[in-house]
């Protein structure tokens, strides 16, 4: 008869998934796995495979945990730019708060994506689904007449992804409130006619 594992996988890999998010991939070993967990090694290994695959259902985790409230946020019903204004607003708070560790997203993109092709590949599937969400609203405004219908709602999504991304990285160099309210306001004044 099988052994029943003496751990909660969920439990574990949300565990796990702040770990990585506080220390990084490279800097947890699986000792500090095992340790912060508080499994024994067999048991992180026949759950999971090994530091690679626990690491990657981690980045998953993560993608779930973030999409339902960013969904929720851009696709409630309002104008356009001041939902994206109570959204990059959200952002930029959770950016400067002191636990703050940045955007696991971001900083695995950042860190990871150009050397691993598994992590690109979760780190792309996470970009489509946000660029989606963001072209959905972008879309509906520009049927309610806010955007002007020469502009191209995807292209201006993916513009907004990448200032996201860029704000997460400035957050870490100035942690400057006004530099990064700027770059907001620049960004949603690429909405004007």
């Amino acid at each position: 008869m099988a052994r029943t594992k003496q751990f909660d996988k969920h439990t574990a890999l949300d565990e796990a998934m702040e770990l990585f998010w506080q220390r990084g991939y490279h800097a947890t070993s699986i000792q500090d796995l095992v340790d912060h967990l508080g499994v024994n090694r067999q048991s992180l290994y026949d759950t999971y495979g090994g530091k690679d695959q626990l690491f990657l259902a981690a980045l998953e985790r993560y993608r779930e945990i973030q999409a339902a409230p960013v969904r929720r946020l851009l696709e409630r019903d309002g104008p356009a730019r001041e939902i994206l204004r109570d959204f990059f607003r959200s952002f930029v708070e959770a950016l400067l708060s002191e636990d703050c560790r940045g955007c696991f997203m971001a900083n695995t993109a950042t860190g990871l994506a150009g050397h691993d092709e598994a992590v690109a590949q979760v780190c792309s599937a996470n970009a489509r689904q946000f660029e989606a969400t963001l072209s959905g609203l972008l879309v509906r405004a520009q049927q309610a007449g806010e955007i002007p219908a020469k502009r191209s709602p995807l292209k201006l999504a993916r513009f907004l992804m990448n200032t996201m991304n860029g704000l997460a990285v400035t957050a870490k160099a100035t942690r400057d409130r006004k530099v990064l309210n700027d770059v907001v306001d620049v960004a949603l004044a690429t909405l004007d006619p």
